[in-house]
């Protein structure tokens, strides 16, 4: 049974009470649990939209290096490594870059050779085994602040959020950036509270660098470190402080991405630039489709409220109300408070926001954090009776089964308070959208029914080469030379398969489905809901073109 030591004695943190040998050997064990509750489970989700987006750049990094040796940092190799995938920092994809080299011959093995040599899948690894290192990390620094129960609740909690927990599946750089900042921000909080605060932020500076090397959303951290070296500082100790840790964590930027060494200013210019500048995505949104720019303001807070089990929202509430109270003794969960708020006013405004919960993906393992301190703040109440701790401990764990039963598509997963993912169908939320739900199960339904050489289609794509690459990655598919082409191909194709992502649909296709010629031969569900469909159009078909 879960036990631990509550912050209410009086001291911010519990030293001894956990000592620094057991914490870390509970970090561990947490994470690697969670990590390999991903690794078995890594094949279930289809591939999204962005996967080979960050592994093929990767693997580009890798195999340029091999080649080119010290070369690789001439001008003319970093023009050609870097210039077509600039508009995000490199520490991401060099992870997924290694890690599909290093499982290429795994997964040639399983699922044999990839013909996009894409080798998503094993690019996969990477983000299972950050989401390990980000749940052991959570465990062992709230464990250290708050005993025992606080620190793995908090840990379980982060496992228990489906989409949090289906993003870690991924090859994409969200579960890196939640790990990155988690750090940045703990590590930051850290070295402030330090007897010498100019050199721990010194130290500090690295674990933002690593987190400015992985998505522009690290920039954000200097503002709230700013305020929280202001409060707990003195004026003349906060500056030098922060000037240690800002020229650390910059210089270690710049010399981690050697796109900017060469015409930096114009470069990094142009990178903070496309936070602003860049092509518009289109938003469902109760029932309307929005530019990702107009969406209204409450978008990211619906979604964080919805996307999270409302159990540990309720461990959350108290863990705000009791980090309140507490604040003088602990400031530490307020600040993860406040990081959370942050995020959230910053996507109400004329931000760019879509897909839901993953722009903003970072602010969870803070409210995981938070669930945690709520957890134990009960949990360890000298008043709490065994009974009562054995129920805490039940509902805790139960918040598990919102993973359990929306696996594998748990970026469609909704809560209680919109009636779950039929509630929010109903509502004209996105029940889908990221492309996972075109998964192992239904291309195999395709490659089983098609005819060799068939011609296929997916719908939507929203890049060219989508579905060559969603070929690739099944590889069943390809084997019968059933090749699934863009979007456009679609009016010609005997087969579709068709996510509903319906903001992205090409014109008329709504009327195509309501038409005699197409027959639905296939659909994936959750609760009920079709999140994707396999039709079959006969080549003698009189609908119309699309």
């Amino acid at each position: 049974m879960l036990s631990g030591t509550s912050v209410d004695r009086g001291r911010a943190e519990v030293p001894g009470i956990v000592s620094r040998y057991r914490r870390l050997r509970w970090g561990i064990a947490t994470g690697t649990i969670a990590a390999l509750a991903v690794l078995l489970t890594l094949e279930g989700p289809g591939l999204t939209v962005d996967e080979p987006l960050d592994v093929r750049p990767g693997r580009k990094y890798v195999h340029t290096l091999f080649e080119r040796g010290w070369r690789f940092l001439t001008p003319e190799v970093v023009d050609q490594v870097y210039r077509d995938n600039a508009e995000h920092p490199p520490l991401g994809r060099w992870l997924l870059g290694i890690a599909s080299v290093l499982g290429q011959p795994f997964e040639t093995v399983w699922k044999g050779p990839d013909p996009t040599d894409s080798y998503v899948l094993a690019g996969r690894i990477a983000p299972a085994l950050t989401f390990g290192a980000l749940a052991g990390l959570i465990a062992f620094v709230a464990i250290g602040r708050w005993g025992k129960a606080a620190g793995l609740s908090a840990a379980l909690a982060l496992v228990a959020m489906p989409r949090v927990f289906a993003h870690a599946h991924f090859g994409a750089l969200d579960t890196f950036l939640a790990f990155t900042w988690t750090a940045a921000l703990l590590a930051g909080e850290r070295a402030l509270r330090s007897s010498r605060p100019v050199a721990a932020m010194s130290g500090a500076g690295l674990a933002w660098a690593l987190a400015l090397l992985t998505k522009i959303h690290a920039w954000f951290l200097l503002p709230i470190l700013a305020i929280l070296a202001l409060v707990r500082l003195p004026i003349r100790r906060a500056i030098p402080a922060l000037a240690a840790w800002s020229l650390v964590g910059c210089l270690l930027f710049w010399a981690g991405w050697p796109w900017l060494w060469y015409h930096p200013w114009s470069r990094l210019l142009a990178y903070w630039g496309t936070g602003v500048e860049r092509s518009t995505i289109l938003v469902q949104y109760f029932g309307r489709v929005y530019a990702d720019r107009d969406v209204p303001w409450h978008y990211p807070w619906f979604y964080f409220v919805t996307t999270v089990p409302i159990g540990l929202h309720a461990f959350g509430l108290f863990g705000l109300v009791r980090g309140w109270r507490l604040r003088s003794r602990d400031p530490l969960p307020m600040l993860l408070a406040g990081s959370i708020a942050f995020f959230l006013v910053l996507f109400s405004s004329r931000v760019p926001v879509y897909d839901g919960e993953r722009l903003f993906l970072l602010v969870f393992p803070a409210w995981a954090m938070l669930i945690g301190f709520g957890f134990g703040g009960l949990f360890d109440r000298p008043t709490t009776s065994r009974p009562a701790r054995i129920g805490l401990f039940a509902v805790l764990s139960a918040q598990l089964l919102a993973v359990v039963l929306t696996f594998p598509f748990g970026l469609s997963y909704y809560n209680g308070l919109v009636a779950w993912l039929p509630g929010a169908d109903r509502l004209g939320l996105e029940v889908t959208y990221w492309g996972d739900a075109v998964d192992r199960v239904l291309l195999d339904d395709l490659a089983a029914r098609a005819e060799p050489d068939a011609t296929a289609a997916l719908v939507p794509t929203l890049y060219p080469g989508q579905g060559t690459l969603t070929t690739g990655f099944h590889r069943g598919l390809a084997r019968r030379g059933v090749i699934l082409k863009d979007q456009e191909g679609a009016s010609s194709a005997t087969w579709v398969v068709l996510s509903r992502r319906s903001a992205y649909w090409p014109p008329g296709w709504t009327e195509r489905l309501k038409a005699d010629g197409g027959r639905l031969v296939a659909t994936r569900r959750l609760q009920g809901v079709v999140l994707a469909e396999l039709w079959y159009f006969p080549r003698n078909s009189s609908e119309p073109a699309l």
